[in-house]
């Protein structure tokens, strides 16, 4: 159940405006199809312990997993069957699609790569992958030995049906940080897929500014669009939308990036998201910049924690509010709220709590120009006026608020939140978080976790 009724997945395909989610494959659902009490994400990524003490100075290489599930039967492709899972939950939220991050053009990820076409195909045929060839990992050595792997990988699998193509029949390539080749080096790859019989389209995302970076381009090789992998922080996204304008201004269309947060703990650094704010203002900056596509960045790069999947932290809470903007975008009305509901967000302790720094190597970084923030968000879907409660720590505070999308933050107190809101004196939804805060840790995690108020079946989304 959401808070609004979503249209029918054909009517959201039908619309010009295309959502597609970043794929990142060092993450599937299950990587040994093991109990997942003991499965390589249980014992070892979540775990300061992890890969023989790899990931002590940071207390677990990632702080979610994808939401644990029963092996599959033996005998089985479980990997296979898996990837058909995930095709069909991002088919709930009315997506038209995935962007495959290629990291090589051999072995697992590259066999990911594949089983995915193929699970496309067997779980929704309209299902599309498109191709993001990931410049920062793979197409290495000399221009002419790059562009030969290149070929030779696209023309591998440009046939597949669930390659995402144009209407006009062109295969389109999205490559992550294109610019580390040059426009010449994409003009001759593109020449040398058509002399293979692959007519193909280059919509670059872009690491550095991108609007400079699409000039270069444009100089040299045509772009049907350009792209941005997109800022991690509130004011970064505060004007975003601009972005779309400057692109059309460039003769391009735009694939507006949505990001939630970005937490790194290999690294001990974090961008400071407020909560839902980053999600709904990058959601807000392609809706009202009129994006032709956006990306969802990520699916499930949970080594980034930018995941939208289902996970045991996030839990369904970033799924739900995405299924909502993508109707949004797809359809240019804003749904009507049918049902209250709340999504709460908060993090398991302040960014002033103190780790055991005799095992925590050193303290996160907030990055880009971050400003620690240290509040717990109820996020209301109201059908009318109400008063939004949240309790924590022993205090209550509330706010009465208007119809429609509304949030209350308040400081992050140690306890476990409740959240509530009220009408005509009494509580029409109410949850508490599944989270509780605490200021005594060991290690620093800086991830959301969040939830939400709606009862839901999500058996068919399990399977």
């Amino acid at each position: 159940m959401l808070a609004f009724d979503q249209p029918p997945l054909a009517e959201l395909r039908a619309s010009d405006k295309k959502v597609f989610a970043h794929y990142f494959s060092p993450y599937p659902l299950s990587l040994d199809n093991k109990d997942p009490a003991e499965d390589y994400y249980a014992k070892h990524y979540l775990q300061p312990s992890g890969e023989n003490g790899k990931f002590a100075y940071c207390g677990g290489f990632i702080k979610e997993r994808p939401l644990p599930q029963p092996p599959r039967e033996g005998g089985l492709d479980y990997e296979l069957l898996n990837f058909e899972q995930e095709v069909r939950r991002a088919a709930a939220l009315g997506l038209d699609g995935f962007t495959y991050d290629i990291l090589n053009t051999e072995g697992t990820h590259w066999n990911r790569l594949l089983k995915l076409l193929d699970a496309a195909s067997n779980a929704d045929p309209e299902f599309r992958i498109v191709l993001m060839p990931d410049m920062t990992s793979t197409y290495q050595g000399s221009d002419p030995e790059a562009q030969t792997l290149f070929v030779d990988s696209i023309v591998a699998v440009a046939a597949h049906p669930a390659v995402h193509r144009l209407g006009t029949g062109e295969l389109v390539l999205a490559p992550f940080a294109a610019d580390k080749r040059s426009p010449a080096w994409w003009a001759g790859a593109l020449q040398a897929l058509a002399a293979e019989g692959v007519d193909a389209v280059l919509w670059p995302v872009f690491v550095s500014p991108w609007s400079a970076a699409t000039m270069s381009f444009q100089a040299e090789v045509p772009l049907i669009g350009t792209s941005s992998w997109g800022p991690a922080t509130v004011p970064g996204a505060t004007g975003y939308a601009d972005n779309a304008a400057q692109a059309h201004a460039l003769g391009v269309q735009w694939m507006s990036p949505v990001r939630p947060q970005d937490s790194r703990p290999k690294d001990l650094i974090y961008s400071e998201a407020g909560n839902t704010q980053l999600l709904r203002l990058l959601w807000d900056a392609a809706v009202a910049g009129d994006a032709e596509w956006v990306q969802l960045v990520t699916w499930n790069d949970y080594s980034e924690a930018s995941e939208v999947s289902p996970s045991s932290g996030i839990q369904w809470a970033l799924f739900d509010l995405t299924a909502y903007y993508v109707a949004w975008f797809k359809t240019g009305q804003q749904p009507p709220i049918v049902r209250d509901a709340i999504y709460y967000s908060h993090r398991l302790h302040a960014t002033t709590a103190e780790p055991d720094l005799t095992l925590q190597e050193s303290l996160y970084e907030p990055v880009n120009g971050s400003k620690p923030a240290d509040e717990i968000e109820l996020l209301a879907f109201l059908t009318a006026p109400a008063t939004l409660e949240i309790e924590v720590g022993g205090i209550t505070e509330s706010t009465d608020a208007p119809a429609g999308i509304q949030s209350l933050r308040v400081p992050l107190l140690a306890g476990t939140p409740k959240f509530r809101i009220v009408r005509d004196g009494g509580a029409v939804a109410e949850v508490d978080s599944a989270f509780p805060i605490s200021n005594t840790i060991v290690y620093q995690d800086m991830l959301y976790r969040s939830g939400g108020s709606l009862p839901c079946d999500r058996g068919p989304l399990l399977q």
